[in-house]
């Protein structure tokens, strides 16, 4: 029995002296404090993490390793720990040359036989790198987000550039449509009213064969021009004959009835003949509506 008491010291020895060296050279960092967060032990990891000595460590509050806000951070945490609270919490730690360390904190409380709180243990892991590299991602990702929303804005402002350019060629094609049209109807009614009733009165006229087939051929050829654009005339101006059309085109002019029959060499009842069967095709059933002013109106 006697022999076996050294026997026994021994293996607690090697024991205490293994687990001195798991906990020096372990990666993280360890660190404990009492109740009254003074700090009781700090490995070689935590002195280095901290860049101080353990003997800057042991026996100070470890709140003097904290700026206020992280210090804050630490009196929620340890009114956990009283409550047996052992939930793993990110802190950040002042060096002593006055940087900053970002770590993940995992407690461990523990308390007496009456169940008093009596201090814990905190495995420190060091998150420094991770939280730079988080903040490059983040810093990347702001930078990228503003060059989106540049070149939305860029697109947006070149797509409303697109839009009024767009818009300004609608509105000069719609001009240029209607200058065409009024171009057209103009050649029509000049081509009708200037130059179909004379045709018709050289018809009439005596004329010989070969006369005759020139004036068909005039006749055909302006046919063939005005074709094309008949269709987008006034309705109520398709249906004149080309001798009342003659007539209309004077009284839209101003002259009056008897120097109209003088021109054409016809009667004044004639053209009054003509002027009625104008207003009947055109629709003008009130009296009281004049001719001229109806024929001025029409485009």
């Amino acid at each position: 029995m006697s022999r076996m008491k050294p026997d026994r010291a021994s293996a607690l020895y090697t024991s205490e002296q293994r687990y001195r060296k798991l906990v020096e050279t372990m990666g993280d960092g360890l660190s404990e404090i009492d109740e009254h967060q003074v700090t009781t032990y700090a490995n070689d990891t935590l002195c280095r993490m901290w860049g101080r000595t353990r003997d800057e460590i042991l026996g100070r509050k470890v709140t003097a390793f904290l700026d206020r806000k992280n210090q804050q951070i630490l009196e929620r945490q340890l009114r956990q720990r009283r409550q047996g609270g052992r939930d793993p919490y990110e802190i950040t730690w002042t060096r002593k040359d006055g940087s900053k360390l970002a770590t993940i904190m995992t407690p461990t409380p523990y308390f007496d036989a009456q169940g008093t709180f009596k201090g814990s243990f905190a495995v420190v892991t060091d998150i420094s790198r991770h939280q730079q590299e988080k903040q490059r991602l983040e810093a990347s990702h702001e930078i990228l987000e503003q060059r989106v929303a540049q070149r939305t804005q860029e697109l947006e402002e070149k797509t409303r550039s697109l839009e009024d350019v767009n818009t300004a060629l609608r509105v000069l094609l719609k001009k240029r449509e209607e200058d065409q049209t009024i171009l057209e109807r103009r050649m029509v009614s000049n081509i009708r009213e200037l130059i179909v009733p004379y045709i018709e009165r050289i018809r009439q006229a005596s004329l010989s064969r070969q006369q005759s087939a020139y004036l068909e051929v005039i006749e055909s050829t302006l046919n063939d021009i005005v074709s094309p654009f008949l269709d987008r005339l006034p309705v109520e101006y398709r249906g004149l004959t080309p001798s009342e059309i003659q007539v209309a085109n004077l009284v839209k002019h101003g002259v009056s009835t008897k120097d109209i029959a003088d021109m054409l060499n016809l009667s004044p009842l004639t053209i009054e003949f003509y002027r009625k069967k104008i207003r009947k095709k055109l629709g003008i059933t009130n009296r009281s509506t004049n001719l001229r002013t109806f024929l001025n109106s029409i485009r």
